[in-house]
């Protein structure tokens, strides 16, 4: 079941295990949605929507809840938000060595359309976009 998180301190625990380096903000532009199931968090996503364009921050499922459809569940609800929000594009950044995020990503619409030259350290990044509408 996907739930919007108001606040952060209810799932950051969870966040943590993914993203040791995610300390939550005061962003007025950052959704959260988070995936349960038997009130367990077993994912979450985080994006922001900025006037017209949107970006994905973080999309995490715990490992033992892997390929169920947790994480196209969730992108499909931000979709629908973006939609609503009268987004064009949606981006993200991805580790170019993350083949099943990148597969992720192009069967849900997303193209490559830089490559950004050691952006996570030894490893390059993609960036990608989705046109919304």
């Amino acid at each position: 079941m996907i739930e919007k998180i108001n606040d952060i301190n209810l799932v950051l625990s969870f966040i943590r295990k993914f993203f040791p380096q995610y300390s939550g903000s005061d962003n007025p532009f950052e959704k959260v949605i988070c995936y349960k199931v038997d009130d367990k968090v077993v994912g979450f996503m985080s994006y922001s929507i900025i006037y017209e364009k949107a970006e994905m921050n973080y999309i995490a499922v715990d490992l033992d809840y892997r390929r169920k459809g947790i994480a196209q569940k969730m992108f499909d609800y931000a979709l629908s938000d973006l939609k609503n929000n009268m987004v064009e594009n949606f981006s993200l950044e991805v580790r170019a060595d993350n083949r099943g995020a990148i597969n992720f990503y192009l069967k849900n619409g997303f193209e490559i359309v830089a490559v950004r030259k050691k952006y996570y350290g030894e490893c390059d990044g993609y960036l990608m976009v989705l046109e919304v509408v």
